[in-house]
């Protein structure tokens, strides 16, 4: 019995050392995993280490991590010294839990020399890691000047103008013209209308049509006589004040009647008796039921209609027929109508378009500002150039970058006879069309071994340039030091410049001279602007916060 119960313990301790064996083994496994999630790697390599001035040189980044971990390449200016070409886009592979990602970039060097790479940081999740650095070798291109033509430098290039900024124009000018284009619309169509209603129609075919509108109506059946017999007689009162007597229409009947006969007893017009007759009945009819409110009988405005029409046609028949000078007056008449109503027109629409375009203005005004709207309509140079593309170039050896609206173009600057053989200088400049602001580079070649006082040649420059129409009427300066590193003098203030000689105008603004030593070469960098712009002092600024110099040989 004790010995079958000692085999059951020693069964049950094997099972528990397996139990243990797999916990730890599966522990070990667990701990192997977990570790190698947690050790990324990151190899860089160049294909080569030595370059030709302008070749490129494929710096490759191969980064080992689990899937799904956020990875954080190297991006702007962290190659420096080195220019980065082009950065091109990360290349990735998976295998199970893990991927492999490949960036590549392309770099490249101008400036003869040796180099170093710097390490670059790559950030795996929350873990940074850095690589290691590269020396490359930068040799100069073997020039042949000998078997090789030498070549003029080639003219600047005019640059395309910038449209991108098309659609803020368009923002103002669409409703506008959708403004415009709607009056213009309405003041044609009126115009139309009026022309229309205004077609010379005869008196004889007015009058008619005049009696059959009012056979059209409903005056009869609402009992309206008043409004009836208005009508009626208006009618044959505007045919003779065309035809017979041009005050017919102001005119008593009484006054109209003793007009008529006197135009037949004239022998003029050969008015039967009992026409006038009949008419003068009819006038004194209507003013009875125009004032005493008085109707007719029943059928006697139907009557007086037919009467009416009668005499319209009887009259027609009697009048005279117009000379070749009445014919000559109204045509005249007409001319002269219609070129009154054509300038009523263009007064009118041209009002009408300057009112509209005022209305805008004031609009922009209030949400815009004067200014914004100002510009937009006169257009502003300077606001142009700071918003516009820049230009980064390099002027000089060594070189001076400078980041500017417009390329500085190179310019003779002549010498004293002083200096002609002992200094060399190459300037380049640019100006705004209305001296708004200028941007000069200046760069002074000394013989070796020279002692340049900053300071003097400074001073001597102001002369030079007080002597061409610019006087500093402040003068201060401080060290200055530019975004790359290098140390220089600022020498900076106000003062005026005279753009009419004949006259005397000056103009103020402010100026700003940089000034760069690196052993017997001197650099600077000039700018002037009006003071009343703010657009040219936004410019300087920047001008100012960008300028970098390149080193003459490279450490």
């Amino acid at each position: 019995m004790k010995h079958l119960t000692h085999i059951k313990a020693i069964a049950i301790a094997n099972s528990l050392t397996k139990v243990s064996w797999f916990l730890m083994l599966g522990f070990f496994v667990f701990s192997i995993s977990a570790q190698a999630q947690t050790e990324p790697s990151v190899r860089a390599t160049v294909d080569t280490s030595s370059i030709r001035l302008g070749e490129q040189i494929n710096y490759l980044l191969e980064v080992k991590a689990d899937k799904g971990k956020v990875v954080v390449f190297p991006e702007g200016q962290t190659f420096n010294p080195m220019e980065v070409i082009e950065s091109y886009p990360v290349d990735t592979t998976f295998s199970e839990a893990k991927m492999t990602l490949i960036k590549k970039y392309g770099l490249t060097q101008f400036d003869s020399g040796s180099y170093r790479i710097p390490s670059q940081k790559i950030t795996i999740g929350d873990k940074t890691i850095q690589t290691d650095t590269f020396n490359i070798a930068v040799a100069n291109v073997v020039l042949d000047t000998v078997n090789q033509g030498l070549y003029d430098i080639k003219p600047a290039i005019e640059l395309p103008k910038d449209y991108s900024n098309w659609w803020k124009y368009l923002l103002w000018i669409l409703p506008i013209a959708i403004a415009i284009g709607a009056f213009l619309f309405w003041l044609l169509r009126r115009n139309k209308k009026q022309k229309e209603a205004e077609k010379y129609v005869p008196p004889f075919d007015k009058a008619l049509a005049s009696l059959k509108s009012l056979d059209e109506s409903d005056f009869i059946d609402s009992h309206n006589y008043k409004e009836y017999y208005t009508v009626l007689t208006d009618t044959i009162r505007r045919y003779y004040d065309e035809k017979v007597y041009d005050h017919a229409l102001e005119s008593t009947t009484d006054e109209l009647i003793d007009q008529l006969n006197a135009e037949r007893d004239s022998g003029h017009i050969a008015f039967n008796p009992e026409t006038i007759a009949s008419l003068k009945d009819i006038f004194k009819r209507a003013d009875l039921v125009k004032f005493a409110r008085i109707n007719p009988p029943e059928g006697k405005a139907q009557a007086d209609r037919l009467a009416i029409e009668d005499i319209v046609k009887e009259t027609k028949e009697v009048l005279p027929e117009p000379t070749i000078e009445e014919l000559m007056q109204r045509e005249d008449y007409r001319e002269a109508l219609s070129r009154k109503r054509q300038r009523k027109l263009w007064l009118t629409g041209i009002g009408g378009v300057v009112g509209i375009l005022i209305l805008a203005a004031g609009v922009g005004v209030v949400v815009k500002g004067y200014d914004e709207v100002k510009d937009f309509i006169f257009g502003n140079e300077t606001r142009e150039l700071a918003e516009g593309i820049w230009i980064n170039s390099e002027y000089g050896f060594p070189g001076m970058i400078v980041s500017s609206p417009e390329v500085l173009v190179r310019k003779e600057v002549p010498l004293p006879e002083e200096a002609v053989g002992k200094i060399d200088i190459t300037t380049f400049g640019w100006e705004s069309e209305k001296d708004a602001l200028s941007i000069a580079v200046f760069q002074f070649g000394f013989p070796k071994g020279t002692e340049i006082k900053v300071e003097d040649l400074v001073n001597s420059q102001l002369a030079q340039m007080e002597a061409e129409g610019f006087t500093a009427d402040i003068v201060k300066s401080e060290k200055y030091t530019t975004p790359n590193g290098a140390e220089g003098l600022k020498t900076f203030g106000t003062g005026s410049v005279v753009v009419d000689k004949k006259k005397g105008t000056k103009v103020s603004g402010e100026y700003v001279l940089l000034t760069f030593q690196a052993e017997d070469i001197v650099q600077q960098l000039f700018i002037s602007w009006q003071e009343d712009d703010p657009y040219s002092k936004q410019i300087a600024e920047r001008v100012l916060n960008n300028v970098e110099l390149q080193k003459a040989t490279a450490e």
